[in-house]
């Protein structure tokens, strides 16, 4: 599934996209929210329960990752990852019923 992801990931900005600059979609053409909602879709048929995590890149930019039992999905990797090993700072955790959590830093 996730070979599957990246090989047919087009990253396009919502801007570009939708004229607005939020829009979230679960869609292979889209940005990070696009594909974390994507890959939270053919999880979800598989019976696998993945969160949305919030957070900020190293260079501080807002972005969007699948989270599932401390191993990441990310757009901007093409493989999974730790989260321990990311250079991220956790904001915001959003379940699958749609409610939203904060992260609270160690």
């Amino acid at each position: 599934m996730l070979d599957l992801a990246h090989s047919q990931h087009e990253y396009a900005l919502d801007k570009d996209q939708y004229g607005k600059n939020e829009h979230w979609s679960a869609n292979l053409v889209g940005d990070c929210e696009d594909f974390g909602l994507w890959c939270r879709e053919q999880l979800k048929q598989r019976g696998i329960a993945a969160d949305l995590i919030y957070c900020k890149t190293e260079t501080g930019g807002g972005h969007l990752v699948l989270h599932i039992d401390g191993w990441i999905i990310d757009n901007r990797h093409g493989w999974v990852m730790s989260k321990d090993d990311l250079p991220y700072t956790w904001i915001s955790l959003g379940r699958p019923d749609g409610t939203w959590l904060a992260i609270e830093s160690d």
